[in-house]
């Protein structure tokens, strides 16, 4: 089920990226020249989506830490695994084809 979740995200960022050089044709229409208001005021709404958008990313990365960090505290004290077992654990899951969903050794890093 998680096999396709990559391509899928890479598709729509292509559809995405694809409408929106198309729709960006569109807003910057000669009638409005030379002081485009109509196009800049759309792209000061996308620059203000964007900034929350980049919060929303922030705090889905930072509560998926919290999660990865509690789980594999829990596999820490499960098996009795020192930081060097860890170690030993993530370079040998490192090329098992697992979703990040599966890799319990991933980590969002994230600008502090």
């Amino acid at each position: 089920m998680f096999e396709y979740t990559q391509v899928t995200v890479n598709a729509l960022t292509l559809v995405t990226f694809a409408v929106g050089n198309i729709i960006g044709t569109e807003i910057f229409l000669p009638k409005d020249a030379p002081a485009y208001i109509p196009g800049k005021t759309a792209i000061m709404i996308l620059l203000v989506i964007q900034i929350f958008v980049s919060f929303g990313l922030r705090y889905l990365n930072q509560r998926l830490n919290r999660q990865r960090f509690k789980t594999l505290q829990e596999l820490k004290a499960q098996k009795g695994w020192t930081d060097d077992d860890v170690q030993k654990e993530k370079e040998r899951h490192a090329f098992m084809d697992l979703t990040d969903k599966e890799y319990v050794f991933i980590v969002f890093y994230l600008l502090k």
